[in-house]
């Protein structure tokens, strides 16, 4: 007999059905064959108790259990709303029982999720699967993509890799109870899955620095993979490759997507960054002015993707209750640059290995160049370990991923 909290049960399917019609209504879903999909596999059997975080934002998380009667409904909702759903903090499955006891658990990361539907359901329609394709999915996760995915194209078309051992046993397990039997197995995703290709498709629930080259090993002429390359600045950079001969070709997404880092690619946060500069350095730096509001350009969604694609600095804002923001750029080698609003522009300083203000106007200036281009116009081509970013065409190359 299955457990109490992974029955199907009327709220259940109805709280799927009311998802799913929000999905399609949206846009996030734009096929018949995905909306019968989502509509068809449960979300909750995978994510049995949630964390959910404080609304102030301050890193702590409170424990809703989906096994305890009393909280069923409430947790269902959340399940079935257009929400992520926190099922793992800093890779340590005992801070569940320190939530429990103390009703909120202190954590810098969380490292297990099942991503917001909208953002999941985007990137399977932008895929453009067809029946007999057959998909490497990299992040297995609590395995609910992975079942979206067997629904869709069988489960012996379905293959799913993460590097946490004690994940890919859990959501294998919870996906056998479901019916679905794709291969799921514990690897690092940047090897891919060798032995058991080659694929049509390849999807990314994680983020990764660049395309290792072994996924182009693996995936068959004219196949497509799709990945979220992780950036220090964020900006939602997305990726849609053809595979053709050695290379990869494609177009960045208009769409965005964020997914959390592989844990062999983790940096450290803005906010460890900004606090290793010291004040003396801060003082010492010789302000100059600027016309540039570096707020206001960060918050833009397009020059945010050009900065975030084009540098490797992290940005943090500073608020003071007697003082004007400061909006701070860092970089892991210790460089740092802020800005501060003064007589109606704004005043800059920067310190450390590199002149971050200087690369942040440079690249500002770039941008307006090129013509204020929107995202989808960029492109990637990725040769072994060169990736070149292009705009319109392959030959017309802007620079190397950092």
């Amino acid at each position: 007999m299955p457990d109490v909290h992974t029955a199907d049960d009327p709220i259940a399917r109805r709280l799927r059905s009311e998802l799913t019609r929000r999905l399609v209504e949206t846009g996030a879903i734009a096929s018949s064959e995905w909306a019968r999909v989502f509509n068809s596999v449960p979300r909750h059997p995978f994510v049995p108790r949630v964390f959910k975080p404080s609304a102030a934002n301050d890193g702590r998380y409170s424990p809703v259990d989906g096994t305890d009667p009393a909280q069923r409904e409430g947790w269902l909702r959340h399940v079935y709303s257009d929400e992520i759903c926190i099922t793992q903090l800093d890779g340590d499955d005992r801070a569940w029982g320190t939530a429990v006891k103390e009703g909120t658990v202190q954590a810098t990361a969380m490292t297990c999720t099942s991503s917001q539907p909208t953002l999941m359901a985007g990137m399977l329609e932008a895929l453009d699967l067809q029946d007999g394709d057959r998909v490497l999915e990299i992040g297995t996760g609590t395995g609910y993509n992975a079942a979206l995915l067997s629904e869709r194209l069988g489960s012996r078309s379905v293959s799913s890799v993460d590097i946490d051992p004690t994940l890919t046993e859990r959501a294998e397990a919870v996906l056998a109870g479901l019916g679905y039997t794709p291969v799921v197995a514990a690897e690092d995703g940047a090897r891919g899955l060798p032995d058991n290709g080659p694929f049509t498709h390849l999807i990314t629930t994680a983020s990764f620095p660049s395309i290792p080259a072994a996924w182009l090993d693996q995936i068959s002429e004219g196949g497509a993979i799709l990945a979220n390359l992780f950036r220090p600045l964020g900006g939602g950079v997305l990726v849609r490759l053809t595979v053709s001969g050695d290379r990869a070709i494609g177009h960045f997404s208009a769409r965005t997507a964020g997914f959390m880092p592989t844990r062999s690619h983790t940096s450290p946060s803005a906010l460890a960054l900004y606090r290793r500069v010291g004040e003396e350095d801060e003082d010492a730096a010789e302000a100059e002015t600027s016309r540039l509001d570096a707020a206001a350009i960060l918050r833009a969604p397009e020059t945010r993707f050009f900065l975030s694609l084009m540098s490797d600095f992290d940005e943090i804002r500073i608020r003071y209750p007697d003082h004007p923001e400061e909006q701070w750029l860092v970089t892991a080698d210790g460089s740092w640059a802020f800005s501060v609003g003064a007589d109606g522009g704004f005043t800059a300083k920067q310190g450390g290995p590199r002149r971050l203000w200087d690369e942040f106007e440079a690249l500002y200036s770039r941008w307006r160049a090129l013509g204020e281009p929107e995202r989808h116009r960029f492109g990637l081509t990725v040769a072994g370990e060169e990736h070149r970013i292009w705009l319109d065409h392959p030959d017309q190359r802007v620079m190397g991923l950092l």
